[in-house]
């Protein structure tokens, strides 16, 4: 049984083989092996039903048809150096009915819970007869994605979702060239919470083929907007390409991510308008963002001071930085200019109508002393 398990490309193992008269032959506790190194465990179940062709059996020929896996729980080790308090990456309650054509593996339904959201799969993979396993994965490769992977749980266990999740995942490729297989996924959600940051829900659709990832679809609302965007990343050349449009409750949001120190100083008290347009390089290259970027925000406080709306336009190719169009409206005037931050080069063009004596606690703390003893009778 394990030497048919493994010509279908699992490595595994079974303590015990029985024939129930109503599920056929069952394999129990079963553990299932990294096909390249088989001293990682990937996972471990409790029971297995398969589908046997007896005659073949008998014949010494192919005889695995399909395999059924009913409420798995499978549970896959932590990194080396990690916390052994730290959550484990769990698929729960997995379902999954996979046959075993010739030259092909075939995922008619898998179905199980990760992280609180249900994970849906169904598929096709080609593995020729004369398929040959390749070398083993490294050890440190096997911890760089295990890593990985724990992070990722780490990052899903601080939502909490008031609906259950779903994410729908459709795949096809070669066993051979994995890199080349294609992918589709929607995960749709109703509304969820992570910290003080509340969702009323998210839809994203997305597709990886011809190792290129193409979000076609991403949208969020809260309760002060919403978000859109789309994204083409090709792998090859390291090349992202990208839109965005946002009105969400920014704050809060970057709060939510750990990130508040950008806005700490700043209140919006309404929704704060962003549109992205770029292009980059991602990977080992240096990143290279350009494109338009509008950014409006409505009323805004910053260090206390109320401020009636303001725009800028910004772009960034990695090293210069270019602020444009920046109008900046107060109660006591407007303020207009643009930035450039470059090597070797610095630039700033400002105009301001606006009451100087209304910016002083702009200053920085160590000088704001200093600065509230003068008085400016005109705009600065």
């Amino acid at each position: 049984m394990v030497e048919e398990l493994h010509k279908h490309g699992v490595e595994a193992s079974v303590r015990r083989l029985t024939l129930d008269p109503l599920r056929g032959l069952v394999a129990q506790d079963v553990r299932i092996y990294d096909y390249k190194n088989r001293e990682n465990t990937i996972a471990e179940i409790s029971r297995i039903s398969l589908d046997v062709n007896y005659a073949a059996l008998l014949q010494r020929q192919a005889f695995l048809n399909a395999i059924d896996i009913r409420n798995a729980q499978v549970t896959l080790p932590l990194p080396e150096g990690a916390d052994p308090k730290s959550p484990h990456a769990q698929i729960k309650n997995l379902h999954a009915h996979i046959y075993f054509p010739p030259e092909q593996i075939y995922v008619s339904q898998a179905d199980g819970i990760f992280c609180g959201i249900r994970i849906s799969a169904t598929g096709q993979l080609i593995k020729r007869n004369d398929y040959q396993t390749v070398e083993r994965r490294n050890a440190e490769e096997w911890q760089t994605r295990l890593a990985i992977l724990q992070r990722s749980v780490s990052e899903l266990s601080q939502f909490k979702f008031s609906e259950r999740p779903h994410l729908q995942i459709k795949f096809s490729g070669d066993v051979a060239q994995l890199e080349n297989a294609r992918v589709e996924g929607t995960l749709q959600t109703g509304p969820w919470q992570r910290g003080n940051y509340q969702a009323r829900n998210l839809t994203m659709t997305g597709e990886f083929a011809d190792q290129t990832l193409s979000i076609k679809q991403c949208e969020l609302q809260d309760d002060l907007g919403g978000f859109t965007a789309s994204a083409i990343w090709r792998q090859p050349a390291g090349e992202l390409q990208f839109q965005a449009r946002s009105s969400l409750n920014l704050r809060t949001l970057l709060e939510s991510v750990g990130l508040s120190r950008l806005v700490s100083d700043i209140t919006f008290l309404s929704a704060a308008a962003l549109r992205d347009f770029g292009i980059g390089k991602v990977g080992r290259r240096p990143a290279a963002l350009a494109g338009h970027r509008p950014r409006r925000a409505g009323s805004v406080r910053a260090q206390g001071i109320p401020f009636l709306s303001a725009n800028a336009e910004f772009s960034w190719d990695g090293e210069r930085t270019m602020v444009r169009d920046i109008h900046v409206r107060h109660q006591s005037g407007e303020l207009v200019g643009r930035l450039l931050d470059a090597p070797n080069d610095f630039r700033i063009d400002l105009a301001s109508m606006i009451d100087a004596n209304a910016l002083r606690s702009l200053a920085p703390a160590d000088t704001r002393e200093f600065v509230n003893d003068w008085d400016w009778p005109h705009a600065l």
